[in-house]
């Protein structure tokens, strides 16, 4: 309406002005220029809007979509995590959540704004000369059939360059990374990895040059015709002042109005284009953000036991998605409330993708686990998280308090700053906290501002009042003491039946002197049960255990 405004006033005040001399005035020309200022107004106040309701509509679109890919992601089987191909999906599905919806929106805004933009305009120039209508909307065209030809084109391109993009983000991160910052420095592997990465930048930038020429070539040819196109209009108004079919007024507003219409024309091709780009885009996202019920779907219903009296594993194997062979095959045992179970094998047996079954991180490909008579294959994940506490060797350290690193062990009780001291205490931690800036307040990891860094062995602390926060039934420690010094090691096991009394634990080590006071030692190789008894039992059968035991033993007494 106001770009309509625009035209028709003009041409009102245009055919005043030529009417003008010695005798008017300016009140003669007063209503139309008082009415292309408010229309003027209308439309710069219409534009300001526009981008700012972009702005905010493209945020809000960009949080939700990112919700989206969030919980798709967090609901995925850990053993999606091994999977290249889900990587590619998820990393597609991130990137376009962020980026492409506000894109989207802007471009329906932007078609919205032109289509109301052409309508006024359109109407102003069906009164004045319906033929330049039909001219420009031909005119169009060629540019939208470019436009759409160029979306394919860079759709094709973000497609084959996911992988790539994947080594050069983590190459990116090895190289800034906090936690990799030491071994890069000490093994001189800045200008080794940056060639690397450098020579990936290269292959995607010379692919993306090829991608510009194509995308290039389609716009230079829409553009050559829509130009012609609209150059005929123009010709054609040229045409018709001369054979006096329109008056100089009429003739200028027409002119202003082709090329405003030829303007937003251009304005509502580019807006199409990056909607129908962004719909390419944006089909990535939702194909992944629609495996969400199917997620939900395959899940299991039922309700895991609060706690059990023994644990059944039986026949189970698996084997990871990227593997033909299984890493576990046909291992079975079974574990008591109150018990203390080891795991020991040399490095690649399958300890802790155990660990990680045991924990309901990863379903058995055959086999079963059970909680007493109930089948953990029955039950909700969810529900069998909330009886289990692990710690994994590569535990995370969160950059959070020192209280939210414990207290993330059982998040819904973040508030009891008590039991979070008592873990800490049990952990051998408090002593540590209380000679912090902040006490259990202090910022952990020198990312933030007023951050503390922890030595490994104090990190592992924290990690350990994480689980006894947790206070669960079941408990896994893989390598729990790897960052402790021996005195400290020695005494946390001593103390291990007081802390997990009427508790079941499941620990996993490559320290033979933390394993022989366990209840029962299952010795894997190769993804099997070799052996299993005491220590003492096994020592006496001579067998790969007391092989272990007597090698790492050697290296602690004299010949």
């Amino acid at each position: 309406a106001g770009l309509a405004g625009q035209v028709l006033f003009g041409r009102h005040l245009l055919g005043r002005v030529a009417t003008l001399d010695r005798t008017s005035s300016l009140s003669d020309i007063a209503l139309p220029l008082l009415g292309l200022a408010l229309a003027t107004t209308a439309v710069s106040v219409a534009g300001f809007v526009r981008v700012e309701q972009q702005k905010l509509m493209g945020e809000l679109v960009a949080r939700y979509a990112t919700g989206q890919v969030i919980e798709v992601a967090t609901a995925a089987d850990l053993v999606a995590f091994d999977s290249p191909t889900f990587h590619n999906r998820l990393q597609r599905a991130r990137t376009n959540a962020s980026a492409r919806p506000t894109q989207m929106a802007n471009g329906l805004l932007g078609m919205i704004n032109a289509l109301v933009s052409l309508t006024g305009i359109a109407t102003a120039l069906a009164i004045i000369e319906p033929i330049f209508l039909l001219i420009l909307i031909v005119a169009y065209l060629p540019l939208w059939l470019a436009t759409t030809r160029a979306s394919r084109v860079a759709y094709a391109f973000s497609v084959d360059q996911t992988e790539r993009d994947r080594r050069r983000d983590y190459l990116a991160m090895v190289l800034t990374g906090r936690q990799e910052a030491a071994e890069v420095r000490a093994f001189a592997l800045t200008g080794f990895l940056r060639q690397r990465y450098d020579q990936l930048y290269a292959e995607r930038m010379h692919d993306l040059r090829h991608m510009v020429w194509r995308r290039t070539k389609s716009a230079l040819a829409g553009g050559v015709i829509t130009t012609v196109l609209n150059a005929a209009a123009i010709a054609c108004l040229a045409q018709f002042v001369i054979n006096g079919r329109l008056s100089f007024a009429s003739a200028g507003a027409a002119a202003a109005a082709i090329v405003l219409f030829a303007g937003r024309l251009a304005g509502l091709a580019g807006a199409a284009g990056s909607l129908y780009e962004s719909s390419l885009f944006i089909e990535d996202f939702t194909t992944f953000v629609d495996e969400m019920p199917r997620l939900t779907a395959r899940r299991p219903t039922g309700h895991a036991p609060a706690s059990f009296d023994r644990l059944a594993v039986r026949d189970v194997s698996f084997a990871y998605p990227s593997r033909p062979d299984p890493v576990l095959s046909n291992i079975s045992f079974e574990i008591g409330r109150g018990e203390i179970i080891a795991l020991v094998g040399e490095n690649g047996s399958g300890k802790t993708t155990l660990a990680k079954l045991l924990a309901g991180l990863y379903a058995p490909s055959t086999g079963s686990i059970s909680w007493d008579d109930t089948d953990l294959a029955t039950c909700d994940p969810a529900t069998t998280h909330q009886s289990i506490g692990v710690i994994f060797q590569d535990y995370v350290k969160y950059m959070l308090s020192v209280h939210e690193n414990i207290a993330s062990g059982r998040s819904e009780r973040a508030g009891d700053h008590d039991a979070v001291a008592e873990a800490a205490a049990r952990a051998r931690a408090d002593e540590f906290i209380a000679g912090l800036s902040r006490g259990y307040e202090t910022q952990l990891g020198t990312q933030f501002w007023g951050g503390q860094e922890l030595s490994i062995g104090q990190w592992q602390r924290v990690a350990l009042a994480r689980a006894f926060f947790r206070d669960a039934p079941f408990l896994i420690l893989d390598e729990p003491t790897a960052a402790l010094d021996p005195r400290a090691e020695a005494e946390l096991f001593e103390r291990m039946r007081s802390l997990y009394k009427d508790r079941t634990v499941l620990l996993i080590s490559h320290r033979f002197s933390t394993v022989r006071t366990a209840d029962r030692i299952y010795v894997l190789r190769a993804g099997q049960i070799v052996e299993h008894g005491t220590h003492d039992a096994l020592m006496a059968d001579d067998g790969l255990y007391a092989e272990l035991f007597a090698l790492q033993a050697s290296g602690f007494v004299e010949p």
